[in-house]
């Protein structure tokens, strides 16, 4: 069959296949076109862009005595407080009857001295030094000591918690030792 000798419809069939071909293929050249033109031309160099401003954030210290003084002052007592509830729970047995009847007053007692202790220490906050960090430390230690213990189970991490938290009781312990305040 010639294509002269074809329906009508068959030959439009016919040539609208044949223009999505042609169309297809030139859509091809321009993309292969657009790669190459990509892949040659050299990048230029783009101006640097403009950013804000940092914040001044204050440099890490050491030891501030004349911040780390009146900080150590006002926690002498609820950290003379701590470490007489800490000497008395932490001789108990974990897991025993005695831990476990022991454990609700203590953990009362943990979540009121946070709370107390937090607020001083947000009061002496800056400079950021070793004293700030280690008695947030300190302070984060108990609490999570005392949500995690349960009365008459005896959890691996219970011992490690309590182990960090009197090795940071050590940086504000000899921090205010040092500029003679001792609990």
């Amino acid at each position: 069959m010639s294509y002269g000798s074809m329906p009508q419809d068959q030959r439009q069939r016919r040539r609208r296949s044949r223009l999505a071909v042609a169309l297809t293929a030139v859509a091809v050249l321009l993309a292969a076109a657009a790669l190459i033109v990509t892949l040659v031309r050299k990048p230029e160099v783009a101006a640097p862009a403009q950013s804000a401003p940092a914040a001044a954030v204050p440099a890490q210290q050491l030891f501030v005595d004349q911040a780390d003084r009146p900080l150590c002052e006002a926690i002498a007592p609820l950290m003379k407080d701590a470490s007489e509830r800490n000497k008395s729970f932490g001789v108990l047995v974990p897991g025993s009857p005695e831990e476990a009847a022991a454990m609700p007053d203590y953990k009362a007692f943990i979540e009121n001295w946070a709370k107390q202790i937090q607020q001083i220490l947000n009061q002496h906050l800056e400079p950021p030094r070793y004293l700030t960090r280690t008695l947030q430390a300190y302070i984060d230690d108990n609490l999570l000591y005392a949500e995690l213990v349960q009365p008459g189970r005896v959890d691996p991490y219970d011992r490690p918690t309590w182990t960090q938290g009197a090795i940071d009781y050590g940086g504000p312990l000899g921090t205010c030792s040092k500029l003679g305040v001792n609990w």
